[in-house]
């Protein structure tokens, strides 16, 4: 290139004020720069773009075709300007989180929407993943925001507080547990499991609750979602562990009942996991704050 976007500003300038002294000024730059500027570019392109007078100056035909692009070049970098001015305080960007399924679920579906709705022109980015996925992809820096029951031993992540879940046995209604408001964990290992992932939290959860009484847990059939839990439960295929609120939409459609869990574990703590806040992009950091700022 033989110009930068400054010659341009002053090329466009001087013809539009039909002065160079006014141009300099409009600049904010004095006139004999302005002048060595405009002389170069002519002499870069071996042609006259300006003609100069005791009146003033104007512009060659050479001149009139450079001040048309010229002005749409100023408007385009005007624009990137902008654009990137907006990456930098968060107002435009792409966010990528990574959750497990009790979060997506349950909280926030109404949390990315008030905070899309704050900020359209961020992009979030959801995928559903276990949690000791979502710890390994947040340290690798594969995503910045991290949404778990709890960290790996050993992790080195920071870890945010976001909510608190209910988990609760889900039964048919013609189950020894049904009539019962609440019940231990241990009350249900008599019968089948539909479970969840091999490697989700919950399932550790629920093979850890199951040892501490010396008896297994006798899975039936893992699926891969709350709702196919609910259905497999509503065929007969066993009894299952969910959260509270992901249960509440097909208890009544499909005639389950929830037992509330008597056990300790069975009030979980939700964490936002991420490496630092000052390896947040500005976006991120909009969407940490908006998260941790809702109600609870």
């Amino acid at each position: 290139m033989r110009f930068d976007l400054k010659d341009l500003e002053l090329f466009v300038a001087a013809t539009e004020a039909g002065s160079i002294a006014k141009a300099a000024e409009r600049c904010h730059i004095v006139a004999s720069a302005v002048s060595k500027r405009l002389s170069d570019l002519e002499a870069a392109y071996g042609t006259a773009l300006l003609l100069r007078s005791s009146k003033g100056i104007a512009p060659t035909a050479a001149g009139l075709a450079l001040l048309g692009r010229a002005r749409a070049v100023l408007h385009q970098a005007g624009q990137l300007e902008h654009e990137l001015r907006g990456y930098s305080n968060g107002l435009r960007g792409r966010v990528r989180v990574f959750a497990n399924i009790s979060a997506i679920v349950e909280f926030l579906p109404s949390a990315l929407a008030s905070f899309l709705a704050a900020h359209p022109e961020i992009e979030v980015e959801l995928e559903e993943r276990v949690s000791t996925e979502i710890a390994e992809a947040v340290a690798e820096n594969r995503a910045e925001l991290g949404i778990l029951s709890e960290l790996p031993a050993g992790s080195k992540l920071a870890a945010i507080p976001f909510r608190e879940d209910e988990l609760v046995l889900l039964v048919r209604p013609d189950h020894p547990l049904a009539a019962r408001g609440s019940a231990g964990f241990g009350e249900a290992l008599d019968s089948d499991f539909v479970g969840l992932h091999t490697d989700g939290a919950l399932h550790y959860l629920m093979l850890r609750a199951a040892a501490e009484t010396g008896r297994p847990l006798k899975l039936k059939i893992q699926v891969t979602s709350f709702d196919a839990v609910c259905a497999m439960v509503a065929a007969g295929l066993g009894v299952g562990v969910v959260p509270r609120a992901a249960a509440a939409a097909y208890t009544a459609s499909l005639g389950l009942v929830p037992v509330a869990l008597e056990d300790a574990w069975s009030k979980r703590r939700l964490h936002i996991c991420l490496r630092s806040t000052e390896s947040l992009s500005a976006a991120s950091r909009l969407l940490l704050d908006h998260l941790t700022g809702l109600p609870s």
